[in-house]
């Protein structure tokens, strides 16, 4: 017998059709689900340092991560300079694929778990709600959903607006009259106001104590003191309010608020027309969701707030 032919493996039969398609799928290259995730939330939310802060990573780790991508794949991403963040025609292509593929890892997810929801949302809430309605609303919803984590942030009504659908799923903010979407929660005037026991409105120019550039009474005051002539300048610039309402209870400052905000404080009191303080637009309050397919977390979290927030009905 042929010594070379003993040393032959036996051969073995030629697979075909769905067998042998599933072997060559099993010898592809993967996409790493992290790598997709990273690459969607840079397009989504349109920067590498916004896309860190919504998947709660570094700069630094994000970059890596669209670098082993690109590696991967072997393509450009991101046209150059990559500051600028446009995609390439190939980058374009695999986000239609990234999306689908998050959206089918999480599908299968829920299959296999249908009974548990887990993920982050990420919300955004003016300083009134964060600080008054939402707490106990949101203990409630974490005895329902233990495994939901919700990353609640405080911020002016400007940047919410841009940051809803990169950045949050879900917002609480303020609106001129007729310009909010989703589901009105209450309308509210707008009013100056000064301590009882001081006269800061006399000064000139008048000292405001304002919230950050960005926020609608921000800008309604400064407008309406501008339109009339009167001089004012900002001695007191605070996200929070609490730290506003302290500054003008001080004396130190005329402030802008929500009617509703300063009604319990006893020592402080609405400024008028007739003092040189013009009338203010009135805010509304709308939960708004992205314009986007939520997370599952995310569509509990909505629907829960939508029953249990009751809507605003005019009297």
């Amino acid at each position: 017998m042929n010594s070379d032919a003993q040393l032959q493996p036996p051969l073995r039969p030629k697979e075909h059709g769905q067998a042998a398609d599933r072997k060559d799928m099993l010898r592809g290259r993967l996409l790493a689900p992290e790598l997709l995730r990273a690459f969607v939330a840079v397009v989504e939310c349109n920067g590498y340092t916004p896309a860190a802060q919504y998947l709660h990573r570094t700069q630094a780790a994000i970059s890596q991560q669209i670098a082993r991508l690109e590696d991967c794949t072997g393509i450009d991403l991101f046209e150059k300079p990559t500051r600028q963040l446009r995609l390439t025609e190939q980058g374009r292509v695999l986000l239609d694929y990234a999306r689908r593929l998050l959206a089918l890892n999480n599908e299968a997810m829920d299959k296999l778990r249908p009974g548990i929801v887990s993920g982050s949302v990420r919300m955004g809430a003016t300083n009134l709600y964060a600080t008054t309605v939402l707490p106990s609303l949101l203990a409630e919803f974490s005895e329902l959903y233990p495994a939901i984590h919700i990353d609640l942030q405080v911020g002016v009504a400007e940047e919410m607006q841009r940051k809803l659908g990169p950045a949050f799923d879900l917002t609480i903010n303020a609106f001129q009259g007729g310009e909010g979407n989703g589901l009105l929660l209450r309308k509210d005037p707008v009013v100056w106001a000064v301590s009882k026991r001081a006269s800061p409105q006399h000064k000139r120019p008048v000292p405001l104590a304002l919230l950050p550039q960005g926020s609608l009474l921000r800008r309604w005051g400064e407008e309406a003191l501008t339109a009339v002539g009167q001089p004012w300048v900002v001695v007191q610039e605070s996200s929070s309010v609490e730290v506003l309402k302290a500054s003008v209870l001080a004396g130190l400052a005329v402030g802008v608020f929500q009617e509703a905000t300063i009604r319990p404080v006893a020592d402080m009191r609405v400024l008028t027309p007739e003092e040189g303080f013009p009338k203010l637009p009135s805010s509304e309050m709308w939960l708004e969701r992205a314009n986007r397919e939520l997370p599952r977390a995310a569509k509990c979290l909505y629907e829960f707030l939508l029953e249990q927030l009751p809507p605003w009905v005019a009297e």
